[in-house]
């Protein structure tokens, strides 16, 4: 299981993570906004119970509760920092909460866990600023992993906090755990222009992950765009936005290409070419890390020495 973080835009006490996180006070008491909706929703006598057992919890540290009545197997309650102005150690505090969340997700055998934006509510951490930071605590971690996989779901209730927590997750260096989108580029759809062949081949369930993940490019020789949405995989020219191919996977392997024919926007009509033009970019694309580099020089040899036949 590969390591993935997302923002949805989703009440958080409706996830069906192993695990959700509560922004906590110290004293572990209910309160309001996430964590009320969080005691509600798991049921406040036995929750309360629960955290009196601990009755106290530093901030930057967590302890670990039942979910109760919630989906959540686990409820893991983090106690963030109040916003005092940047400079009393805010950061560190923060990250220190989401780390050990993190910790003791992993510590009681979780494979999912679902997080609120911590101490940027009532503690007035400013939001771009939370992200940052909570896209660096939980990179950090996933890096550090070994042998296992964890699913991150950030959940927020608003379009506003989804469109910023998924801007400053692509700039983050946390972007290697996040699957592409559609809206990650400026994209063109399938043309009508279009031809279909059947792809016959294997994945493993391990290479189905990494497509899974997509790729955003990062450098100018970085040609390709891709994401997925179900079991279909779009492919688009990342210079110029144009979906090329469009792959549906099936679980008997034999999955339907649809390839653009737009004489304006993809110059190949020969279904041979590109089946083993496609069949060489999964070769590249189903890697763990995806060399984009050594891509490009393949493509480019392989143009030049049609050119030179022709």
């Amino acid at each position: 299981m590969s390591s993935t973080i997302e923002v949805r835009k989703i009440s958080i006490v409706d996830l069906d993570t192993d695990a959700i996180v509560n922004a906590a006070n110290e004293a572990l008491a209910a309160g309001g906004g996430v964590c009320g909706a969080i005691f509600a929703a798991a049921g406040y006598r036995e929750l309360q119970r629960a955290c009196e057992a601990y009755g106290h919890c530093d901030t930057g540290d967590a302890v670990i509760t039942p979910g109760f009545k919630l989906k959540a197997k686990y409820v893991i309650h983090a106690v963030g920092p109040v916003w005092r102005g940047g400079n009393h150690g805010e950061r560190e505090k923060l990250k220190s909460a989401y780390k050990r969340a993190l910790e003791l997700a992993i510590a009681n055998g979780c494979h999912s866990i679902g997080f609120p934006l911590i101490s940027a509510g009532i503690y007035g951490y400013p939001v771009l600023r939370a992200w940052e930071d909570a896209f660096d605590a939980c990179g950090e971690f996933l890096s550090g992993l070994k042998g296992c996989g964890l699913k991150v779901v950030f959940a927020v209730l608003t379009d506003e906090n989804v469109k910023s927590g998924r801007k400053k997750l692509i700039e983050s260096r946390a972007h290697i755990f996040a699957a592409a989108e559609k809206g990650d580029w400026k994209t063109l759809e399938m043309p009508e222009q279009c031809a279909k062949f059947m792809l016959h081949r294997e994945f493993s369930p391990e290479q189905m992950d990494v497509l899974r993940m997509g790729h955003i490019p990062q450098e100018m020789e970085d040609k390709w765009f891709w994401y997925m949405e179900g079991d279909t995989l779009y492919a688009h020219r990342s210079w110029t936005g144009c979906c090329i191919y469009r792959v549906g996977f099936r679980a008997d392997n034999e999955h339907m290409v649809t390839v653009n024919r737009d004489p304006g926007q993809y110059g190949c009509t020969d279904t041979a070419e590109d089946l083993e033009n496609l069949n060489r970019l999964l070769d590249f694309w189903i890697q763990p890390a995806y060399d984009h580099y050594n891509e490009w020089l393949s493509e480019t040899s392989d143009m030049i020495s049609r050119s030179q036949k022709n």
